[in-house]
């Protein structure tokens, strides 16, 4: 881990934006991550010109990957969700990954079969999905514990004539995103789809949490894309956008049982002084709503053009 601080430390600054590349960028607030060997060291930036946020500095290409391949806490964070799923996945292998039975994408693609890629499949659901359904699959996924047919760790190996692509909760993670897009442009089809989900800058949370929104998480996210930088990206990329959309990860059934509960939490909260429990559950409901209202993620669908 100390070897990791010092070169931490050598960060390059962010000087112009990575997706305009506009010069005019100024800082909205300071994170405090809770890891420790991060702390303070990056400021959250914003582009004047085309609302794209980003963290102030950014690491080596070749030392971001290698934090990727040693399940690095600088990029993992060591979260509990993160190592049950990684040992769910070790125990279970692919043949055990549950594939969706239903997914939004399905309603994009109007091929019964072709060649898919998955660029960060992770732990394979989409990608088991589509293996199921007798896809010939291809995926580019760094660490070294996910294992499936078709799956590498260097994009020079997947091969070309891809009719579906698929980058879901990736794009954030990268130094330039415009740089993957390119790369994987190459290897798609003429009129071949792609499929984008990241972290939405135009969203409400976003704007009123700031460096407090969940989605700021420097190393493991670098980016985060309001619309018009979307567009610019997948223009500059060599993609026509056919739909992008908002949306969020909040449980409509979940947050009105919760919004019936507060009463029976307040009662609580007040028996035991907890005061502040009472404004922190009454600023969660408030930000889950407007998070319905206009999602903190992104869906993209885009053609090669």
């Amino acid at each position: 881990m100390k070897k990791n601080k010092k070169k931490i430390l050598n960060l390059k600054k962010i000087k112009k934006c990575p997706i305009c590349k506009s010069k005019n960028l100024f800082v909205i607030s300071n994170i405090k991550s809770k890891i420790k060997d991060i702390g303070s060291k990056f400021n959250l930036i914003k582009c004047s010109n085309c609302s794209h946020r980003a963290i102030s500095k950014i690491p080596k290409e070749k030392f971001l990957k290698n934090l990727y391949m040693n399940d690095s806490p600088l990029v993992f964070g060591g979260a509990h969700s993160e190592l049950r799923l990684k040992k769910d996945f070790i125990a279970g292998n692919f043949e055990k990954v549950e594939p969706y039975q239903n997914h939004w994408i399905f309603n994009y693609i109007d091929k019964k079969k072709g060649n898919y890629f998955e660029l960060g499949p992770g732990v394979c659901r989409l990608y088991k999905t589509f293996f199921d359904r007798g896809w010939k699959c291809q995926g580019l996924e760094l660490r070294s514990f996910i294992k499936a047919p078709g799956i590498k760790n260097d994009f020079k190996k997947i091969n070309n004539k891809i009719d579906v692509a698929i980058a879901f909760d990736v794009l954030e993670h990268v130094i330039d995103p415009i740089k993957y897009l390119k790369s994987i442009k190459k290897k798609i089809k003429k009129g071949g789809k792609i499929f984008l989900t990241f972290p939405n800058s135009d969203s409400f949370k976003s704007r009123i949490l700031k460096d407090k929104w969940a989605m700021v998480s420097p190393l493991a996210h670098i980016h985060y894309f309001s619309e018009q930088s979307t567009k610019i990206m997948l223009r500059e990329s060599g993609f026509e956008i056919l739909f992008i959309k908002d949306f969020s990860y909040v449980i409509v059934r979940r947050l009105i049982r919760n919004i019936f509960k507060l009463p029976l939490f307040f009662i609580k909260d007040l028996i035991n002084l907890e005061f502040k429990n009472i404004i922190n559950r009454l600023i969660e409901v408030f930000l889950n709503i407007l998070d319905l209202i206009k999602g903190d993620q992104f869906k993209v669908v885009a053609k090669k053009i």
